[in-house]
């Protein structure tokens, strides 16, 4: 039986064990120990091969008395947060990069009032200060207005979001595990609002989203062999070649480029084959728009409950 508890937080991982303790050490060192007991973790490793780096990841795991399971190969972004949403039986969670930390005592705060106290919410996401390899601020990024409105977007960033666990139950399979990954994100959000559910972004707090390390480490993330049961080689082709040439299409022979294979499947999955070149758009003008105009509710720097119209 799974344990039970009211929020779970969940994080995956792969080549790699001290992004994991940076982000715990974060969590554990600015959240409240009220908040804390309100909450339990659990860090998915999907499939990283070397011992020695799965050693330091079970040690680091051990120390914040964290659980962790091993994939017993590298299945992706999609597999691994299913992994971690269904680990717990929770009435909200949270999914992190483990390139994210927290920087704000108020994160957890403002996200669970926002989740409940509104209805029908898909995906909430954070804003994000973004930072360099020596710690600081990227200046070519902007930063977050933290005296704007909750935004309605088509899905949060993938890098740090929330979500109940009753709306995730509303997706078919969860997160799609037909992509290999990339869209992952975009494809849960998408699939709550044709069903009526937001998805958002809130203005406060942000979260710190250290230079896409989590990318740098899994090599796994640029090619792969396409899955013939989701979308042949031959199709793939065929849609490709009305833009890009054989080096794009199939770099390696056999293989094909995980961004551009996720985007053609998501593309045919909500039926915008027009706009395979880019079809969040198409598909955000489909169910997003008409969600539009919601009263809700929200926490702003202050933490002052605010009421507007989105």
């Amino acid at each position: 039986m799974k344990k039970q508890t009211k929020i779970s937080i969940g994080a995956p991982t792969y080549n790699d064990s001290q992004r994991i303790n940076g982000l715990l050490t974060s969590i554990f060192t600015i959240t409240s120990k009220e908040e804390l007991e309100e909450c339990k973790f659990v860090i998915v490793d999907d499939g990283t091969k070397k011992e020695e780096t799965k050693e330091g990841l079970r040690k680091i795991c051990e120390k914040f008395n964290v659980p962790l399971v091993e994939h017993d190969k590298n299945y992706g972004i999609p597999k691994a947060w299913n992994s971690l949403t269904n680990y717990y039986d929770s009435d909200f969670c949270i999914l992190l990069n483990d390139d994210i930390q927290v920087s704000d005592p108020n994160w957890l705060k403002c996200m669970i009032y926002f989740l409940e106290n509104n209805e029908k919410i898909g995906g909430v996401g954070w804003p994000l200060f973004h930072m360099g390899p020596d710690g600081s601020l990227n200046p070519e990024m902007s930063k977050p207005d933290y005296d704007v409105k909750p935004a309605l977007v088509g899905a949060p960033v993938g890098c740090g979001f929330a979500f109940r666990k009753s709306s995730y139950d509303l997706v078919p399979g969860g997160f799609p595990e037909v992509l290999p990954s990339f869209y992952e994100e975009i494809w849960f959000g998408f699939e709550l609002a044709k069903v009526g559910y937001g998805s958002y972004q809130l203005p406060y707090p942000a979260m710190e989203h250290w230079g896409s390390q989590t990318f740098a480490k899994n090599p796994e993330l640029s090619i792969a062999k396409p899955n013939p049961e989701v979308l042949s080689m031959e199709k793939y082709k065929e849609i490709m070649f009305k833009k890009y040439p054989l080096s794009r299409v199939e770099p390696v022979s056999g293989f094909v480029y995980r961004m551009d294979y996720s985007r053609v499947v998501f593309a045919l999955h909500f039926e915008v084959e027009d706009y395979w070149d880019s079809p969040q758009q198409a598909v955000h003008a489909k169910y997003v728009y008409s969600l539009q105009g919601r009263k809700l509710k929200w926490l702003n720097r202050s933490l002052e409950e605010k009421e507007g119209i989105m």
